[in-house]
């Protein structure tokens, strides 16, 4: 999988949701009808998605607990959600070039939409957590789907899942087998997903949390450009249930991370734990790298409950500008989160930015009593350093850097 191939985003992220979120789609337990379960596997193995929605729904109707069949209209729903998303963001960003600005009313209507959506996702995928004995083989990159959402099943959507290169980055020819490899799904890949959706309804929930007219002024060029451009507060409770999503998605992505410690099997795994060696993707995983994620996961909590804080000399150079001397203090991201306010951008002190003063102004203005001066500093960002140091050194190239952040969520 290629993280460069020209997809677009909201279908990359479909796709590999969908992908985890079979995990459980078929496996049987004592309440569930062997009938339906066949018949919901079937579906999902030929990208059936209606006949699989309508199994998994005819099952739900009189077995509301039964964890194959949430799992089935947890990916249903996923993508009608996501397909009316992309549909609804194009829509969006053609009309506002058109027009000169944003339909803020239209983009707030169709991220609700996606939030609710998501939100009756996360629901299924609850349920589903809940049976430990959850798995499936699935071949993915054989499915014959229309993932970009151009209205027919191209070259890119083919190419999506399949694996272009090996473990020592050499190319796989077409129609080599190990390009379409069968995955095993199992319960850990359920967390995965749920941390999934967590990060996406933060996301939206933030941008919904805002009203962008100031940046319609921006926008029109028959207007004046304005000095300051203002982001304000319509919604507070939007931002601390962001907040409290993004938790949920850390507990959620430490939750896959020790599941997938605790297996013992090894075949054709998704993600693999350090102990197992069957699996497709060509990212060599170790000790190191599953502590590396404890460690990230741990760090973030931190920074969102308000324990740490980011240090502004160490984010500035992490840049490619090497700054003589670069502002100091802290962004309080805790702070930004559970006490949010407007947010002020100087546009014409951003030219100035060069300089440690007006830089640690435009700071101020941004974010307000979320600017501290001092602060226990989160390693967040020496960890970053540290990665960012092995790319430029030819350790390891960014490519595989951003393969395996998306990759763990």
């Amino acid at each position: 999988m290629h993280p460069h191939r020209p997809a677009s985003f909201i279908s990359l992220v479909l796709s590999c949701f969908t992908a985890v979120c079979v995990t459980g789609g078929c496996a049987s337990t004592a309440a569930e009808r062997p009938g339906a379960s066949t018949a919901a596997t079937a579906a999902l193995t030929r990208a059936d998605l209606d006949a699989a929605s309508a199994d998994g729904e005819r099952t739900l109707g009189t077995e509301t607990t039964n964890s194959r069949a949430a799992l089935v209209r947890a990916i249903t729903r996923y993508e009608r959600a996501m397909k009316q998303l992309n549909l609804d963001l194009r829509t969006a960003a053609i009309g506002g070039a058109m027009a000169g600005g944003l339909n803020q009313r239209y983009l707030d209507s169709a991220l609700a939409h996606a939030d609710r959506a998501l939100t009756q996702v996360d629901h299924d995928l609850d349920v589903a957590s809940r049976d430990p004995n959850i798995s499936l083989d699935l071949c993915v990159a054989c499915w014959e789907k229309d993932w970009n959402g151009n209205g027919r099943v191209d070259a890119r959507d083919r190419l999506l899942f399949q694996i272009e290169q090996d473990a020592e980055g050499h190319p796989i020819p077409e129609g080599d087998p190990r390009r379409k490899p069968t995955f095993r799904f199992d319960v850990g890949d359920v967390s995965w997903a749920r941390a999934f959706v967590a990060f996406q309804r933060a996301a939206i929930n933030l941008v919904r949390a805002y009203d962008f007219s100031d940046v319609n002024r921006l926008l029109d060029e028959r207007d004046r450009r304005p000095e300051l451009l203002r982001l304000r507060l319509s919604h507070p409770e939007r931002v601390k249930l962001a907040r409290s999503l993004i938790l949920d998605g850390l507990h959620h992505s430490d939750t896959s991370r020790r599941a997938y410690l605790k297996e013992t099997d090894d075949e054709r795994e998704w993600l693999p734990n350090p102990r197992q060696k069957s699996h497709a993707l060509p990212l060599p995983v170790d000790n190191d790298l599953y502590d590396t994620w404890a460690e990230v996961v741990s760090d973030l909590e931190r920074l969102v409950r308000g324990e740490e804080g980011l240090s502004v000399a160490e984010l500035a150079q992490l840049g490619d500008h090497r700054w003589k001397a670069p502002p100091s203090g802290y962004i309080d991201v805790g702070r930004l989160l559970s006490e949010p306010r407007d947010l002020l951008i100087d546009l014409d002190g951003l030219e100035r930015m060069e300089a440690k003063r007006s830089a640690e102004t435009q700071l101020s203005n941004l974010l307000g009593p979320s600017y501290v001066k001092r602060m226990r500093p989160s390693p967040l960002l020496r960890r970053l350093g540290r990665m960012k140091g092995e790319v430029d050194r030819g350790e390891e190239s960014l490519e595989r850097k951003l393969r395996y952040l998306f990759w763990i969520n």
